[in-house]
């Protein structure tokens, strides 16, 4: 059973909207491709984790965060004779592990190269974070790590020796060879105590991960499906010029374009411009509207999201 089903990172959905504004920013566009190829990856290994006929009692975990370690790791095995770390990747074209410079390296099939931390490293981290809770709480277990590789087109020619590289369709298999040498008397109590020391990572800093000016941002309602900018058409519709789509809620969505690309607060002045409204009283009559949260008095007044506000 799962202790924790795996959800989409927010980055999944923030990064789309953030190309909208900032169409320019190769980068943004890059770690999208990279974020979606991943949690389809580490989907698919939940696939057959769930389909898995395994013996005995087991838990799962998807994607347990430590943020005081800053330590993520993708899935957790709870079985009732061990536990297993595994570190989800998933690349096209051909994988190089450098034991030498513990280093990752991928060849494309287009024959681009690429370097990327070790995933070997993620797993060592992970499996002496795992071992200090466990002997926090008395309990004393094998703990085992390994790299899985979702699709079998991805090669490997040059595989590491502390932990090992499985293709997805041979995870149950490699799960069932794993020695039962220790003893859990409750997998499921186990993992929650794992659970308990789930804190996710603090909200992602665009401004300084991707090193833009608010001001390059595009302003107004923008469409989420072409980026194209729109036009008002009623009290709650406007319509995207590019293509026609229209668009709803337009102005909430523009808003939390701000909060998340620009900053937690906006003031009526920010607003009519970041909007295009056509004057303060607009921008005050959509401000409360909304039900933000508000501080200050007339022209200094400012608003927050209620769920920014901890």
């Amino acid at each position: 059973m799962f202790m924790k089903m795996r959800s989409a990172p927010d980055l999944l959905s923030q990064l789309p909207r953030l190309m909208h504004r900032l169409p320019h920013l190769e980068a943004v566009r890059d770690d999208h491709y990279k974020i979606r190829a991943g949690f389809g990856g580490e989907e698919r290994v939940d696939e057959i984790l769930l389909r898995s006929r395994l013996d005995g009692p087991r838990a799962y975990i998807g994607d347990l965060q430590l943020a005081e370690r800053f330590c993520q790791i993708d899935t957790i095995i709870v079985t009732d004779h061990f536990v297993l770390i595994l570190e989800v990747k998933n690349f096209s074209g051909t994988l190089s592990f450098n034991e030498d410079s513990y280093h990752l390296e991928q060849t494309t099939r287009e024959g681009n190269k690429y370097g990327y931390n070790s995933p070997v490293t993620q797993v060592w981290n992970a499996r002496e974070e795992l071992l200090a809770i466990l002997s926090r709480a008395g309990l004393s277990c094998p703990v085992y790590g390994a790299i899985v590789l979702p699709y079998p087109t991805t090669l490997v020619d040059r595989m590491p020796s502390e932990f090992p590289v499985v293709y997805g369709y041979s995870l149950n298999r490699f799960i069932s060879t794993l020695p039962r040498t220790g003893r859990i008397s409750s997998p499921e109590r186990t993992a929650q105590l794992l659970l308990d020391q789930h804190q996710p990572f603090p909200k992602m800093d665009f401004q300084e991960a991707y090193s833009y000016d608010p001001r390059q941002l595009k302003k107004g309602v923008v469409c989420g499906k072409c980026g194209g900018v729109c036009q008002k058409m009623s009290e709650r519709l406007l319509l995207c010029r590019s293509c026609k789509q229209p668009v709803e809620d337009g102005y909430r969505r523009a808003l939390d374009d701000w909060f998340d690309f620009v900053a937690p607060e906006i003031t009526n002045a920010q607003c009519r411009e970041f909007l295009g409204l056509k004057d303060k009283y607009a921008a005050n009559y959509l401000l409360k509207k909304m039900d933000f949260l508000s501080q200050g008095a007339s022209h200094q007044t400012i608003y927050r999201k209620r769920e920014a506000v901890r």
